[in-house]
Order: C-alpha cells, then sequence, then structure tokens
C-alpha cells in the first residue's frame, strides 16, 4: 500500500478540493480504497461534485491526522469497472448504507492518478510524488 493511502485510511476524513468554474470547492469525504495500487474515492452523481469532476478532473485532498498532514495533487478518472465498485461498496461499510449496490446509478467512483503528493510533519516534509507510477490504470 502506498504512504498515501495508508495516510488517509488512518484518517476520519479528509477534503476534496475541485473547481467550481474558476474557484476551488471544498468538501470533507471519507471514504478511500486502495486495490491493484489504484486509489479509489466514492460520491453521487446527482451532486455538484461530481458534475465539477467531469468538467475538470484535476482534484486536490488534504488530511490532518496526528500532528501531520498530507497535500496530494492528482486528476480523478471516473470508472465504471464493476469489480472495482463492487470492492469499494464491500470494504467500506458506510458507502453499502448510502448506495446499497454496486450498479446503483447514483454511485459514481473515481481512480486518482497522482501529479504530486507530500507528507508534512512540523518543519519537516516528505515528497512521496516518486510513488505516482503504482497509482496509473
Amino acid at each position: 500500500m502506498s504512504k498515501a493511502y495508508d495516510f488517509l485510511k488512518d484518517c476520519n476524513f479528509y477534503y476534496l478540493l475541485t473547481f467550481d468554474s474558476d474557484y476551488p470547492a471544498g468538501r470533507p469525504i471519507s471514504g478511500i480504497l486502495e486495490a491493484d495500487g489504484v486509489m479509489y474515492f466514492g460520491t453521487r452523481t446527482d451532486k455538484a461534485v461530481y458534475r465539477q469532476l467531469k468538467q475538470n478532473p484535476h482534484v486536490g485532498l488534504v488530511a490532518f491526522n496526528k500532528g501531520r498532514w498530507l497535500r496530494l495533487q492528482a486528476d480523478a478518472e471516473e470508472t465504471f469497472d464493476a469489480s472495482v465498485r463492487e470492492q469499494y461498496l464491500s470494504r467500506l461499510p458506510a458507502e453499502i448504507r448510502r448506495f446499497g449496490t454496486a450498479d446503483n446509478p447514483l454511485l459514481a467512483v473515481f481512480a486518482l492518478h497522482m501529479v504530486k503528493a507530500d507528507l508534512h510533519a512540523g518543519e519537516n516534509s516528505e515528497d512521496i510524488t516518486e510513488e505516482k507510477n503504482r497509482w496509473q490504470i
């Protein structure tokens, strides 16, 4: 598993940043999955975040936990792979309650293709961008 995924899964939530026209838009989200070296998150197709992701796939994720924080830049790509959608729901019980089944048309699952990622602790930071090749589909 990647360092970024290990950090995110230990957080209760993290912030997903998208663009709404020319302005940043952020919201807390909590579900994250890593499968076959790719990280995934989900949302609903009837939310503004889905529309924003389809218009501009460049995203940021920011998380804070135990005195350390992660800043990640990535491109989000929607996946329609049934096995990934099943894994997403099976590993995240809260998402099962939200969506029920993987074929629910309200469920959208996005793969993250990392551009840059940094872990920070006080004045120290660690560039973990070199892991990006593991996240490519």
